[in-house]
């Protein structure tokens, strides 16, 4: 059966990115890929990120593109910086990602990914019932009832418990990213199986690139290349007392690069 793997927010790491699929070319070149957002802004290669999804599409694998909250900061950058690149006036970070971009000679490549995304605000499969989606829902209304833009920033404020302590895994297995976290974070019902994967563990603040099988249950890590800009010891999810969850717990880990 074909695996999917969901693989957390790239912002720009190319070079990360490259090393994510050549290991997982090392499990066959069968299973789903999907990237949950937050493509192209922030880190130092958004043109090879465009690069390497290209080449695997031609190469015939599948991926798929969820959108993020910044894929409206990248489309919005791009549209205004036009063909010829014009990145004038744009914040400094979104000038530097058209820049990048212009001179690799990619801006139309980058806008139609970046248009892709935007069409899939979230994705679903089954066996076991799951669901991709950037920032998470409200554990009060579920799914269904959640709005969409909701689901792309849900994220909680400082010393406020996250949205998935308060989850009731009504909706099956959320894959979501959005909020860095030191690592990645599973949470399991008394049975073992996963409710909640969260897997933006901080490459471009210098923390790591994470993937999870979904079939298999497996995280699959990159170590960023890039400076560390904070301590990301102290990036992690406390459980509240009153939570659903009985413990919080992480799938077997393979670091494949280092």
């Amino acid at each position: 059966m074909r695996d999917t793997v969901v693989i957390g927010d790239v912002h720009g790491c190319g070079e990360e990115l490259s090393k994510m699929f050549q290991r997982l070319n090392r499990f066959g070149r069968d299973c789903r890929i999907v990237l949950i957002g937050d493509l192209l802004t922030k880190g130092p290669r958004p043109d090879l990120v465009v690069e390497e999804i290209l080449a695997q599409e031609r190469a015939g694998r599948r991926i798929e593109l969820v959108c993020g909250n910044h894929e409206e900061r990248a489309i919005m950058a791009l549209r205004r910086a036009g063909a010829h690149g014009e990145a004038k006036g744009l914040p400094p970070r979104l000038a530097e990602m058209v820049d990048i971009l212009a001179d690799a000679d990619l801006l139309t490549e980058a806008t139609e990914l970046i248009e892709r995304a935007m069409q899939t605000p979230f994705l679903r499969g089954r066996n076991p019932m799951w669901t991709a989606v950037h920032g998470g829902v409200d554990p009060l209304l579920g799914f269904a009832r959640t709005p969409q833009r909701t689901r792309m920033t849900l994220k909680s404020a400082p010393n406020e418990a996250d949205w998935w302590w308060q989850y009731n895994g009504n909706d099956g297995l959320l894959v979501v990213g959005h909020k860095p976290l030191s690592r990645p974070l599973i949470l399991r019902r008394p049975d073992g199986r996963a409710v909640v994967a969260a897997i933006d563990t901080g490459c471009v603040y210098g923390g790591f690139l994470t993937a999870y099988r979904i079939g298999s249950d497996r995280l699959l890590m990159i170590k960023s290349a890039q400076r560390r800009l904070f301590s990301f010891r102290r990036r992690t999810s406390r459980r509240p007392i009153d939570s659903a969850w009985q413990a919080a717990s992480a799938v077997p880990v393979r670091t494949l690069v280092r």
